[in-house]
């Protein structure tokens, strides 16, 4: 608490000496200058997700970032969680157990991921249940035109689970003209997608069809996984480790876009087959020969955008329906294994006693949600050196399951020494893990840009958010943005996010000693950062941000007193953290472009005193675009991964730092509208690993020992055609 209290007025006292320092410059020697800034900002990248309007990046009220078309077409990245790793402090991490991926971000890792909005052209997409993203949710990146994140606190403007970070992802809309491509490579990678722009009278229609598919790496071995340590106490021979995990998928993404005047339909379809169908690990942290997970998600919006609606007025509104299904088989333990079971038919839960599973311990769930939004915007302009944003909408989620297993309460009887080898349907009975529900959000935002001198803006907000399951919360936020002189801007930023507690923390039960509870509250952090964008010339930009950050009310499962190994989800934890984070892109020559960004970060759940685990503390990309020639371009990229934590009731050793080198050579037929590439992803076959999380106070880490390994080298060739 002193340590944050200090960095805190750290930065104050840094933000104000800068204020100080410059003032004292020459105004006049500033106002002869102002063609070298529209020179060094005049191509400067714009950005919307700050406040909900679009401005200059170096001007928006938070510390952001954006991918551009042209950054995906020369990088080495196939999907969209490999090519959110070039964002600063941002680590993408394989979860073994779904196909997910954890997304940690300033020393908050999360399985599954809820710590992050993710967005598609601004509609959310995170899931009720668990508060992520959609399960296993793989990306094809040809029909993404630009992504932007907040890195950072972002409930003010966008409300639940904008925690520590926002990411919107903005779909191409029409262009003259069409794109056809293909991909081949290792692990029986293959891709192809077209693209079709036409109109059809006033109507400017774009369609994206999008195919993925991958057997995956069969060389990712684990070599002990928990049912070798079940072998070790019970001596069967259950277990199918060593054995390789079984990483394939196939996946269509479908886009369709009609614009009229002021306005636009989009209908997004995404399905996601197969993913995880044969040895892949579930959430025993055991190998799994038959588990499977479909899911697929539709989501449907109309907006409606007019700039002239009054004078001073610009209104918008968007109406928006996502359908999200998933299918999930999980054979938690193999066939022939010996568990201790407790008298509710659990796994390790009150006093245990031996109970074979001749046909594995098997869980089949099917979970559909429904989410149904309506929000309208407004911007007022009528006062001078103002631009007030009012913002209200409406949603409801719904969520069912049919749920079938073999054990559990209902299933396994007290007296019961060996489980059935088929599954019993629970689906309408009380002894299923989530009962079918409902959630209901009514929130209103106001937002104040406000310009009250030359070279200052000071953004307030403030959003309320009433939800039917669990009461209100209130979330503001300021910004200060100083245009300090001419090749440099300064940020001060304060703001406040929550975390909506989860379907599952609110409501899960009979689920493995698992536990929801109905009274939690939301997790709230508040951050504090100090960013600075200089530009010396208009060939080198660089960015330099440090941040304090205090997280409250963390919902963690907390082990009952009076049932050994039955947890209930409380708010318990409070984590502290700071951090500072580098970026800098320089033209060196008109052929070579070198940029790169460094992360570090230091966070400590205060009631235990240890560091948050499973994050990594530093990280390093960088990248190099050089053209060769007038055709050829090489772009390099070199990932680092600092030492990442464990958990507190582990045994093992922080996982080490890694290293990944990724190389890109793109060849550009400026004359026939084709080009080619060839993607290179781990170019030195380096021995990269993931951390394995599960079951670590049972078996201090011994479950799955060697962590995740991760792909090896990977060869893409593609060619397209435009």
């Amino acid at each position: 608490m002193k340590m944050f209290k200090i960095l805190r007025i750290s930065i104050f006292s840094l933000f104000f000496i800068t204020v100080a320092f410059c003032t004292n410059i020459s105004y006049a020697a500033m106002a002869s200058e102002e063609e070298t800034m529209q020179l060094i900002y005049g191509s400067e990248r714009m950005v919307s997700i700050a406040t909900g309007s679009e401005q200059l990046l170096y001007k928006a009220p938070a510390i952001a970032s954006v991918i551009s078309r042209q950054d995906i077409e020369l990088s080495s990245a196939s999907s969209l969680n490999e090519l959110l790793e070039m964002v600063p402090g941002l680590h993408i991490s394989e979860d073994y157990f779904s196909g997910n991926a954890v997304y940690s971000m300033r020393g908050f890792f999360r399985d599954p991921d809820a710590g992050m909005l993710f967005l598609i052209n601004g509609a959310p997409v995170n899931t009720l249940q668990n508060g992520s993203r959609l399960s296993a949710m793989r990306l094809p990146l040809n029909n993404i035109d630009q992504i932007e994140i907040i890195r950072g606190p972002g409930s003010a403007v966008y409300g639940a689970d904008a925690f520590v970070g926002v990411i919107n992802i903005i779909t191409r809309k029409y262009e003259n003209g069409q794109e056809y491509g293909i991909e081949l490579g290792s692990f029986s990678n293959q891709a192809a997608w077209l693209q079709n722009n036409f109109k059809l009278g006033e109507v400017k229609t774009h369609l994206s069809l999008q195919y993925q598919s991958s057997k995956g790496d069969k060389a990712r071995e684990v070599k002990r996984d928990m049912q070798s340590y079940f072998d070790d106490v019970t001596g069967t021979q259950a277990s199918l480790a060593p054995d390789t995990i079984n990483t394939q998928y196939s996946v269509l993404d479908l886009e369709l876009n009609l614009a009229y005047a002021n306005w636009n339909f989009n209908q997004w379809l995404w399905m996601n087959n197969g993913q995880a169908n044969g040895h892949g690990v579930p959430s025993l942290d055991t190998l799994d020969q038959d588990g499977a997970l479909d899911s697929r998600a539709s989501l449907s919006s109309i907006e409606y955008y007019n700039d002239e609606l009054t004078e001073n007025w610009s209104l918008k509104f968007r109406l928006s329906y996502l359908n999200y299904v998933n299918n999930r088989l999980q054979n938690l333990l193999p066939s022939g294994s010996n568990a201790p079971i407790g008298n509710d038919g659990n796994l390790f839960t009150g006093d245990t006693r031996s109970v074979v599973f001749p046909s594995g311990m098997v869980n089949q769930t099917d979970t559909s949600e429904e989410q149904s939004q309506f929000e309208l915007t407004g911007f007022y302009y009528g006062w001078n050196s103002h631009s007030v944003r009012l913002s209200s909408g409406y949603q409801l989620q719904k969520i069912t399951t049919d749920e079938a297993r073999n054990y559990g309460p209902g299933v396994l009887d007290e007296d019961q020494s060996i489980a059935a080898n088929q599954v019993t349907v629970i689906s309408d009975s009380s002894d299923v893990s989530f009962v079918n529900g409902e959630r209901k959000l009514f929130y209103f935002t106001v937002q104040d840009e406000w310009d009250f001198i030359s070279d200052w803006t000071l953004t307030a907000g403030v959003r309320y958010d009433n939800y039917s399951d669990f009461g209100s919360t209130t979330n503001p936020r300021l910004a200060l943005v100083w245009q300090t002189r001419y090749d440099l801007s300064t940020k001060l930023l304060y703001g406040r996010a929550f975390r909506a507690p989860s379907y599952k923390e609110l409501r899960v039960q009979n689920q493995l000693g698992f536990n929801g509870n109905s009274a939690l509250a939301p997790e709230t952090i508040d951050t504090l950062e100090l960013a600075f964008d200089y530009r010396p010339t208009d060939k080198l930009t660089s960015r330099f941000g440090a941040f304090v950050q205090r997280a409250k009310n963390m919902i963690v499962a907390v082990e009952d007193t009076t049932i050994a190994n039955s947890y209930t989800y409380e708010n318990a934890e409070t984590q502290e953290g700071y951090g500072v984070e580098l970026e800098a892109n320089w033209q060196i020559s008109p052929r070579f472009i070198l940029k790169g960004n460094y992360a570090w970060q230091f966070n400590e759940l205060v009631e235990s005193g240890v560091q948050a685990p499973y994050a990594p503390t530093q990280q390093l990309y960088t990248s190099a675009t050089w053209k060769v020639g007038n055709f050829w371009s090489l772009v390099p990229e070199l990932h680092y991964i600092g030492q990442r934590p464990r958990a507190l009731a582990e045994t093992r050793q922080p996982l080490a730092p890694s290293t990944r080198l990724d190389v890109m050579l793109k060849y550009k037929n400026h004359y026939e509208n084709w080009d080619m590439s060839l993607r290179l992803r781990n170019l030195l076959n380096s021995d990269l690993y993931e951390p394995s999380i599960g079951n670590q106070s049972i078996t201090g880490g011994a479950a799955l020992a060697n962590d995740i390994p991760l792909e090896g080298l990977r060869l893409m060739f593609e060619f397209r055609y435009f």
